[in-house]
């Protein structure tokens, strides 16, 4: 059995996660300040310890430093309420197995539990220094995120990177494909060259040649003077063709042609010449789907996936969603001048449970509509779109995984039934003030829902 020590100064959340993860067979200690477990932990008692690296107050994430000094074998996962990127940085350099935040999924907390115990010492040390690594490439990048996925994406762009092979990067719409081709670019050795962005699908084919190859003065009606291509002004740099599958089979010939010769012909020229570009596509559709209706080259697609590259939707990576929301704030608060900090815990619910199906794009543009609508600090709930509320209170009421707040109303109303409904006695068994106990009902609507608590509870006071 597994031994794992929970600090919380938050009894009501400490007993929640206590509860959670006991259910899983784990022996667990709960614990409201390290000092107070500090014996057992320096004697090597615990295996896991999952804390708040802000606890305590002591700042610079001081009760984490203290745990990893005095119990170096023990795993850590800092769990924090909102939580950014410099932050897992941070602790994960301090030697966090991982950087998670509140609210926190029950599947993400099994998983990364798993993941922890799984772990020996320098497996885990060596998944958080790969960590840090991946988040502090991230942030270079442009990609936000500190998942598995965005790590395992971050070591494929590495690797790609030291080579000049054709890419071929497939995800849907909105999951930041051209952001994943301009690092490849970034890490590689053409870094210093041009990187040229074109999307296949806005040109029609005479123009969309012209852009890529260039054309002679005279060479089609309005053909005024000379025109270099993209293929010519990225001369030893980086192509990037968004949506290549939209591109015409006529096109796909000639484009096979550079791939296979570098050579290129500007439209109404005689001579060739050649250029040294590295191809990066993109594309939204299943090319091998395509290839067998006959709408793409066969050969043209095994000369673009030398190397695939695949960008999951960001419902798949949900963990992100806390970092991708604070990132975004800052971005936009500052672009529109406002002071908007943080996301109401409701409104940040909603946006985890949603189904994105327009994926960082869809996110980006809610959290933009969300600061400039929002009257104060934080985002709320009326100032998310109509669209995502409804759809993910269908996703909320379809699921059948209870949340940790879930948990923890429970908790609560099982230690008000063993009491006889006495908010007194139940707030001292809770550890916890009966004016924090009395916001706790309020916040998970049970006071005024309950005929039992209501008769017992109606004539006291909140500063009881």
């Amino acid at each position: 059995m597994t031994r794992i020590l929970v600090v919380d100064e938050d009894s009501v959340e400490r007993n929640a996660l206590v509860e959670l993860l006991r259910s899983s067979g784990h022996e667990v200690t709960g614990s409201a300040a390290l000092a107070e477990v500090f014996p057992a932990l320096s004697g090597g008692e615990f295996d896991l310890v999952i804390l708040d690296p802000n606890a305590g107050g002591g700042g610079d994430f001081e009760v984490l430093r203290q745990v990893r000094n005095s119990a170096p074998r023990a795993a850590v996962l800092a769990v924090a309420r909102d939580g950014n990127v410099e932050e897992a940085v941070a602790a994960m350099r301090l030697g966090a197995f991982n950087y998670l935040n509140r609210p926190c999924d029950p599947n993400q907390i099994h998983e990364e539990v798993k993941r922890a115990l799984e772990s020996t010492l320098r497996s885990a040390s060596g998944d958080a220094t790969a960590a840090v690594t991946a988040v502090e490439d991230a942030c270079a990048y442009g990609i936000v995120g500190a998942s598995a996925a965005v790590r395992e994406l971050l070591d494929l762009i590495e690797k790609v990177a030291e080579t000049d092979s054709t890419v071929l990067i497939t995800g849907e719409t909105g999951t930041g494909k051209e952001l994943v081709g301009r690092a490849v670019h970034k890490a590689s050795t053409r870094r210093n060259r041009a990187f040229c962005a074109l999307n296949s699908a806005a040109f029609p084919e005479t123009l969309l040649e012209s852009e890529l190859f260039g054309h002679r003065r005279g060479a089609f009606t309005g053909a005024a003077m000379n025109k270099k291509g993209l293929f010519e002004h990225a001369d030893r740099g980086t192509v990037f063709l968004d949506e290549v599958a939209e591109m015409p089979l006529s096109m796909q010939a000639k484009l096979l042609r550079f791939l296979q010769t570098g050579e290129i012909r500007p439209v109404g020229a005689e001579i060739t010449r050649y250029v040294d570009v590295r191809l990066v596509a993109a594309t939204n559709k299943e090319l091998e789907r395509e290839v067998e209706v006959g709408r793409f080259r066969e050969d043209l697609y095994y000369r673009l996936a030398v190397i695939p590259i695949h960008v999951l939707p960001l419902r798949e990576r949900r963990e992100d969603i806390p970092l991708l929301v604070n990132h975004f704030l800052r971005r936009f608060s500052e672009r529109l001048g406002k002071q908007v900090v943080e996301v109401e815990p409701a409104a940040m619910e909603l946006m985890k449970i949603h189904t994105w199906p327009g994926n960082v794009r869809e996110l980006e543009n809610t959290i933009e509509r969300g600061v400039a609508l929002s009257r104060g600090t934080k985002i709320r709930l009326e100032d998310l779109p109509r669209r995502l509320q409804q759809s993910s209170l269908t996703a909320s009421v379809s699921t059948a995984i209870p949340s940790l707040q879930d948990v923890e109303r429970r908790h609560i109303l099982q230690t008000l039934e063993r009491v006889n409904w006495n908010r007194k006695k139940a707030a001292e068994i809770l550890q916890i003030s009966t004016t924090t106990l009395w916001r706790r009902l309020k916040e998970f609507e049970i006071s005024e829902q309950s005929e039992v608590i209501g008769d017992h509870m109606r004539n006291d006071s909140p500063g009881a």
